[in-house]
C-alpha cells in the first residue's frame, strides 16, 4: 500500500469515527430552550423560571426561558411545533393548549399529532380577586353588585382561551351574571392593569396574586379548588359559597415537537422530575399554591384527550371565538 493510499485510508477511518461520535453525541450538548407562551410575570413564567435553573443543573446545560406571548399561546405553540425534534426546544403548555382548537377556526398545527408529551409539571387552583375599590368583601356581595351594575363590570384575562378566561366564564355561567371581557397578551400585563384599577375582577393564581393579596393591593374572595387550599385555609371556595361542585385548576406540562427521540424525551422528563422533587423547589411551589404532579407524558396525553372533549361545549356556550 502506497503512502498516499495509506493516508486516504487513515483519513477515511478518522472521518467515520468523527461522524459516529457526532451521531452518538449524548443529549444535551447545548442550552435547552423552554418556550413560555405568555409574557414575563404570569404564573406559567414564574413556575418555569423556578424550575429552569435546577433542570439545567441536572441536564448539565442551561435551560433558557423564551417568552413568546400572543394569540392565546398559539404563536409559541406553532414555534415549537415547527422546531427541530431534537429536544432543544420545548413548550410549557397550559389549559390554552386544549382550549384553542375550540376557540380558533383553524390552527397552523395539530394539538395532538405535532407534539410529544414529556412530563406533567402540576397544577394550581384559581383565586377570585378584585380591586380594593370594588365595594364588596365576599363573593356573594360581588355577585349581587355585578347583577345590579350598569354598565356591566369588567374582568381581565391573560387572553382569549386562557385559564382565567375559561374559569371566569364557567363562574359567570353558574352565577348567572354578565361582565365585559378585557383580554390581554399575558397574565403580567393583565395584573398591572388590575392593580391600577383599569378593571375590577380577575381569576388569577397564588404565584402571581399572592404578594398583592398580602400587601392589600387586591382583595381575594374565593378559591376555585373543590377543597380549601392548605396555603390559605381561611379562604372559602367558590363551591362552598353557593356553587356546589365548582372546580377549575390551571395546569402546566412540558411538550416537545413530534418525532423527538424517546431517549431524549426520557432524559428531559427525568430532569424535570428530579427538579420537582428537590426539597427547596417543592417547598417554594407549595408555598405558591402549586400542586406538584411530576408524572410521565402518558399523564399529559390523558389530560389533553379529556380536555379536548370538555372545552368545545363550554367555549360555544360562552361565545369564545377567534379567527
Amino acid at each position: 500500500m502506497g503512502n498516499m493510499t495509506r493516508i486516504r485510508a487513515l483519513c477515511s477511518v478518522a472521518l467515520l469515527a468523527t461522524s459516529a461520535s457526532v451521531i452518538a453525541a449524548p443529549f444535551p450538548e447545548k442550552p435547552v430552550h423552554l418556550v413560555v407562551p405568555f409574557p414575563p410575570g404570569g404564573t406559567t413564567d414564574v413556575v418555569a423560571r423556578r424550575l429552569s435553573q435546577r433542570v439545567g443543573e441536572v441536564l448539565g446545560q442551561p435551560v433558557i426561558i423564551e417568552n413568546k406571548g400572543g394569540a392565546g399561546g398559539t404563536i409559541a405553540t406553532l414555534m415549537v411545533a415547527k422546531s427541530a425534534p431534537d429536544g432543544y426546544t420545548l413548550l410549557m403548555a397550559t389549559n390554552s393548549h386544549t382550549a384553542n382548537p375550540a376557540i380558533y377556526k383553524s390552527l397552523p398545527f395539530d394539538t395532538v399529532k405535532d407534539f410529544k408529551s414529556v412530563v406533567m409539571i402540576g397544577d394550581t387552583p384559581g383565586l377570585v380577586v378584585i380591586h380594593p375599590s370594588v365595594p364588596a368583601n365576599t363573593l356573594p356581595e360581588f355577585v349581587a353588585l355585578a347583577k345590579s351594575s350598569n354598565p356591566p363590570l369588567v374582568y381581565g384575562t391573560a387572553g382569549a382561551g386562557t385559564f382565567p378566561h375559561l374559569a371566569t366564564e364557567l363562574f359567570l355561567d353558574r352565577a348567572a351574571i354578565q361582565m365585559t371581557h378585557l383580554p390581554y397578551k399575558g397574565a403580567g400585563p393583565a395584573m398591572v392593569d388590575l392593580l391600577g384599577g383599569v378593571y375590577q375582577f380577575k381569576v388569577d393564581a397564588l404565584p402571581t396574586a399572592g404578594q398583592h393579596i398580602k400587601s392589600g393591593k387586591l382583595k381575594v374572595l374565593a378559591a376555585t379548588s373543590l377543597e380549601r387550599m392548605p396555603q390559605m385555609p381561611d379562604l372559602p371556595t367558590v363551591a362552598e359559597l353557593g356553587y356546589p361542585g365548582f372546580q377549575t385548576a390551571f395546569w402546566m406540562a412540558v411538550l416537545a415537537p413530534a418525532g423527538t427521540p424517546d431517549d431524549v424525551v426520557k432524559t428531559v422528563e427525568a430532569a424535570f422530575v428530579k427538579a420537582l422533587q428537590d426539597p427547596a423547589i417543592s417547598r417554594q411551589l407549595l408555598a405558591d399554591g402549586f400542586r406538584v404532579i411530576a408524572k410521565s407524558g402518558s399523564t399529559v396525553d390523558e389530560l389533553i384527550a379529556r380536555e379536548l372533549k370538555q372545552w368545545p361545549p363550554i367555549v360555544k356556550k360562552a361565545g369564545i371565538v377567534s379567527n
